[in-house]
């Protein structure tokens, strides 16, 4: 990888953002380091609670062959994304307000740069680590992740510098100022920077690495997702009408949003159990898996079912619980890798480049 013009690229636009980032937010933080201080928690919150959820979805551990893209995606959206962002809508907002004034850059500023802007930048993102990590990313589960990952990054140094600006808008700053923040951002997070990147994330992998589709259809998923993800930020980002109701609109939209993602997401689903039983019947027609054990890893409830199976056999005398867990994600990540090595040894000429690919 290091060989790749690709990976120095990314390595620079880390380094630009990361000190561009630092730039800016350093006279800031000289005078508001307390209340950063105190919104700290929060922010370790949002990464910890959210980052949970991410692997939480992934529910057949898609992640465990792919943890050097996700962690390059995450520092991505953690070092690159906000210093280019934060100098990219400063100067948007300039010019917006020299085309439509004030008033209207004051209402619509923020609609209108930020998911342009941002959702561009966390996309690059993606689409490199993507181009770099493509023999493992190819799949829908493996591009929610690397998105969510890499808007997870964007979204938790975001927060960190609401936090550090709480206390200059306010005449006399105080912790509740960067609480109420650290609460707000928090609570607002389940449909924030994750979840908008992780939908595009779908599309940029499935059009980065499905060379076997035709490019009309390659363009029409990667425009479809990257928009889907757009068109959430402009919809969260948008002026509120101007009712007595804040709340409730808000949570009509966070509502909205986890709707369409959750029908997206089972979609996801479905079909990574798909490829899970087609890898699983591979293996078995082969001779090197056994037929019964591996069916009753599709679902979390069949997993518990064959647990459960287990415990009543063998009696207290038997495997405890955790151990059949623990056997249970071993064989989940054997069939994970089995069908990456299958994957990447369709691409190579030989397997011992295959699994040179797979990092083993």
């Amino acid at each position: 990888m290091s060989r790749s013009p690709v990976f120095w690229v990314y390595c620079l636009a880390l380094l630009a953002g990361g000190l561009g980032l630092l730039f800016q937010l350093y006279p800031v933080l000289l005078l508001t380091w307390r209340d950063s201080l105190v919104g700290a928690p929060f922010v370790l919150a949002t990464g910890l609670v959210f980052g949970a959820l991410i692997l939480y979805l992934d529910r057949l551990r898609a992640h465990r062959w792919i943890v050097r893209a996700l962690v390059m995606g995450f520092l991505w959206g953690a070092l690159a994304g906000p210093g280019i962002a934060m100098w990219a809508n400063d100067h948007n907002l300039a010019v917006i307000r020299n085309l439509g004034g004030d008033a209207f850059a004051i209402n619509w500023q923020a609609a209108i740069s930020a998911p342009i802007v941002e959702e561009s930048i966390k996309g690059l993102g993606v689409f490199t680590v993507a181009w770099l990590w493509r023999s493992l990313l190819w799949r829908p589960i493996h591009g929610l992740l690397l998105g969510g990952c890499t808007g997870l990054g964007f979204q938790v140094v975001e927060n960190a510098t609401y936090e550090a600006n709480a206390g200059l808008s306010a005449a006399q700053p105080e912790a509740a100022d960067a609480i109420l923040v650290g609460l707000l951002r928090l609570f607002t997070g389940l449909t924030s920077h994750w979840m908008l990147t992780a939908l595009a994330g779908i599309g940029i992998v499935q059009a980065v690495a499905r060379a076997d589709w035709p490019m009309a259809r390659r363009v029409r998923v990667f425009v479809t997702f990257y928009l889907l993800g757009v068109g959430f930020h402009f919809l969260w980002d948008s002026p509120q009408p101007q009712d007595d109701f804040p709340l409730g609109i808000t949570l009509l939209r966070m509502v909205a949003a986890l709707l369409i993602f959750g029908v997206i997401y089972t979609g996801i689903v479905r079909g990574e159990r798909r490829w899970f039983r087609s890898t699983i019947s591979t293996a078995v027609r082969k001779g090197i898996a056994p037929a019964e054990e591996p069916a009753m890893l599709i679902t979390r409830h069949t997993r518990r079912i064959a647990r459960k199976a287990t415990r009543e056999r063998f009696g207290p005398a038997g495997p405890t619980r955790l151990d059949l867990r623990r056997r249970q994600r071993r064989l989940i990540d054997w069939v994970q890798g089995y069908g990456t090595y299958l994957h990447v040894s369709a691409r190579v000429d030989t397997p011992a480049k295959a699994m040179r690919l797979l990092g083993t």
